[in-house]
């Protein structure tokens, strides 16, 4: 991804750091995904043991390495497979160990080793609680991750058990588990473990994003097996701006502005030709790609005061896609990716701002591969499914907890009419018995008692019958 402000979690660092130092992609897509996050995460926990159980190529393992390197920490990495193959991976030869082995002695030898075996031979190696990370990345079956992850740690029994976890949904997934309470001054580890569910997938977005444009820098690069590079990517590009006339929008009209890409730069636009504004139709470069907007302001062309500003264009409804451009998340208003050569913003502004005026747009342009494209939408409809599975079990859970609330309410005004005929009933009878006591022993009881046995006499005498 980019150093982006729009989707960063408070942290963005160069995407060329990460790649070890030579790229030879085997499975394009399948792990740059959380190139980026291992990299941040080496940096905030800084380990002193490192085990990746499943290495294949080793291009995560090595990724692992590398950011050991450059962090110059003093710790050890293990790699753990038998370099055979297997149903996910294909069974292969030994040119994959030699050409891992080789690469290995040559840059990582000081304090990376190679563990030929089988997860439960190597599992004996290593001390309890010795690995500061553990990277499980074998076969893919469900037994067969079931088995590394109850041997290595079952990942359903880890959130049971610890607090600290986060998972990420795109690519194949990636869970994280701190094992102790770590140090919270790390701003990615406050993230991961102690922030809210919509900092969670600001955090996912982040990285899927940053996943999208490493793959768009390693396409520059040769691939394996012979195949041509794909066209390089254009480091220029050209912003066009065409205010709203009577003839729609006009050529005439239009102003152009060149920027760097993959850079945030402001570009002004000097409107001079007198008359309305509203809708302006922005086409922010020419290729497929991806776009970010952070800050628009309107000022007077005559006396140069403010006269409008989109004030936080990530939640605003002044930005809407067009042309080839598209929004892939609801809530980034201001995020827009293109998988043609069209791409389209419409601004919309007050109807009262007129020319003349000058328009500064401070935005940032990334061209980018059909490719990246491609697996840019994959990440972000398995991100985006995600979420609206988070909505809608949150929804669920309100639901519920609306509905307890209303039945403990339900149950409390029972419970209060029960207890208030309860005592209304023990007043009654202690009335009663009040009056009965005082009726018994009062004069007039006393002076009709013989009557109140021959009455009774006289009821019990059996009737004679004719």
């Amino acid at each position: 991804m980019e150093e982006s402000k729009a989707t960063t979690p408070g942290f963005a660092l160069s995407p060329s750091r990460f790649l070890p130092r030579r790229y030879k992609p085997r499975n394009v897509g399948s792990w740059t995904g959380h190139l980026s996050f291992a990299n941040d995460l080496i940096t905030a926990i800084r380990p002193r043991l490192i085990v990746e159980l499943g290495t294949h190529w080793g291009e995560s393992y090595f990724t692992f390495c590398q950011s050991v390197e450059e962090q110059h920490l003093s710790c050890l990495c293990y790699a753990v497979d038998h370099w055979q193959g297997d149903e996910h991976a294909g069974k292969y030869g030994e040119e994959v160990f030699d050409e891992v082995t080789t690469y290995n002695n040559r840059y990582y030898r000081q304090f990376s080793y190679l563990l030929r075996q089988s997860f439960d031979e190597a599992l004996s190696q290593f001390d309890d609680g010795s690995i500061d990370l553990l990277h499980v990345d074998g076969l893919h079956t469900h037994e067969a991750v079931a088995h590394d992850f109850r041997s290595w740690r079952l990942w359903n029994d880890i959130k049971a058990e610890f607090p600290d976890t986060f998972e990420f949904h795109h690519s194949w997934g990636l869970g994280v588990v701190a094992k102790n309470r770590l140090d919270r001054n790390s701003p990615l580890i406050e993230l991961l473990f102690d922030s809210s569910p919509s900092a969670r997938e600001d955090l996912r977005r982040h990285y899927v994003i940053y996943a999208s444009h490493l793959e768009n820098i390693l396409g520059r690069f040769p691939l394996a097996a012979g195949r041509p590079a794909p066209p390089s990517l254009p480091s220029v590009v050209r912003t066009h701006l065409f205010p709203w006339g009577e003839s729609g929008y006009l050529e005439e009209t239009c102003q152009v502005r060149r920027l760097q890409a993959n850079t945030w730069e402001t570009i002004v636009f000097d409107l001079r030709t007198p008359g309305a504004l509203s809708p302006i139709r922005m086409n922010p470069g020419g290729e497929p790609g991806f776009v970010e907007i952070k800050d628009i302001e309107i000022h007077s062309g005559i006396s140069g005061a403010l006269l409008w500003k989109l004030n936080d264009p990530s939640r605003s409804s002044n930005l809407t896609p067009a042309g080839s451009a598209a929004r892939p998340f609801v809530d980034a208003a201001n995020f827009f990716v293109s998988d043609g050569d069209d791409p389209q913003v419409i601004l919309t502004i007050p109807d009262d701002i007129k020319s003349p005026v000058k328009i500064s747009v401070s935005l940032r342009i990334t061209p980018a591969s059909k490719l990246t494209i491609e697996l840019f939408h994959t990440f972000a409809s398995r991100l985006n499914q995600r979420e609206a599975e988070l909505r809608n079990m949150q929804a669920e859970r309100n639901s519920i907890t609306t509905r307890l609330a209303e039945a403990e309410v339900q149950a409390r005004q029972a419970a209060a009419s029960g207890a208030e005929t309860l005592q209304k009933t023990r007043e009654l009878l202690t009335t009663a018995e009040d009056n009965l006591y005082r009726m018994r022993h009062s004069l007039s009881w006393k002076v009709t008692a013989p009557i109140r046995k021959v009455m009774a006499i006289l009821r019990s005498a059996p009737r004679e019958v004719r």
